[in-house]
């Protein structure tokens, strides 16, 4: 049994984190849910958490920082995060969005490449929005709900939740880039250390089980205090491997290319350690 425990911050604990929880060989964890992906950053740079879980973009643009740098993703631990664009009526398509107060979590940095990229895709300019943040998901559904903004990035439950309330889901971001890749394990290289290798290794046999018994990853979710529908909806994100995939980096660097972002000139090995995750599978390709 691992003795060590590792420090990791999340918005919302990940499926296999939870079903990690449940193996009595896994490293112990201590989990915070940060409120925005500043407060991610912040954690890591100070050294108070040995990990967090978030946008694989984020690295892109926590690397333009002023600061150390020395970000990467060491693992992808959803095959795609769903993302749906949900709005206060009358708002029902993207192209409505001209004018809008968006509610996002950083202007430049994580999931709003996606949100910006729809945009554009749409023919609405960059400036015809405003972009105010606003916090990670929950604070963002909050803030959406309490009528501070016009539309925002929400995933589940958040998102079948502001629909149950009244809002409209009026694009999806799978719908628009099927390669759009999921949340990934993030770390600085000079603290890639032997805490998240264990984690890994637990994350890795949690993935291998969800994939054996879909019954017990979703009891795992029940035991955390999710509904069914959330569980059904993890359970189908289920990676078929913890190597973040070179479409979805692609994808992601396609995207600020696109929009004239910094972050364009990266490529896979900027962005993504592999060398753990090869190790928790025994090196299997």
């Amino acid at each position: 049994m691992e003795t060590e425990k590792i420090r990791v911050m999340w918005f919302v604990p990940p499926l296999l984190a939870l079903v990690a929880s449940q193996d009595p060989q896994a490293i112990a964890v201590h989990a915070d849910r940060n409120r925005s992906s500043d407060e991610q950053f912040d954690a890591l740079v100070a050294g108070g958490v040995d990990a967090v879980v978030t946008s694989m973009d984020n690295v892109i643009g926590w690397n333009r920082r002023a600061g150390p740098r020395d970000f990467r993703v060491v693992a992808q631990i959803e095959r795609t995060t769903p993302l749906t664009v949900v709005a206060r009526p009358p708002l029902r398509n993207v192209q409505d969005l001209r004018g809008a107060n968006l509610l996002v979590d950083a202007p430049d940095n994580g999931f709003v490449i996606a949100l910006r990229a729809m945009l554009c895709d749409a023919g609405v300019a960059s400036d015809a929005v405003r972009l105010t943040p606003a916090g990670g998901v929950k604070e963002r559904f909050d803030a959406l709900m309490a009528g501070q903004g016009d539309a925002t990035l929400l995933g589940p439950p958040f998102d079948s939740m502001a629909q149950a309330a009244g809002l409209a889901c009026i694009a999806s971001v799978q719908d628009m880039y099927a390669d759009f890749p999921g949340q990934g394990v993030v770390v600085r290289q000079g603290a890639a250390n032997a805490k998240v290798a264990a984690w890994l290794r637990a994350l890795e046999r949690a993935r291998q089980r969800v994939s054996e018994s879909a019954e017990l990853a979703r009891q795992a979710v029940l035991a955390a205090g999710f509904p069914g529908g959330v569980a059904e909806a993890m359970i189908a994100q289920n990676p078929g491997s913890l190597r973040p995939t070179t479409e979805g980096v692609a994808l992601l660097i396609a995207h600020r290319r696109s929009l004239g972002l910094v972050g364009a000139d990266n490529d896979y090995w900027t962005i993504v350690d592999d060398s753990m995750v090869e190790q928790s599978m025994g090196g299997q390709k």
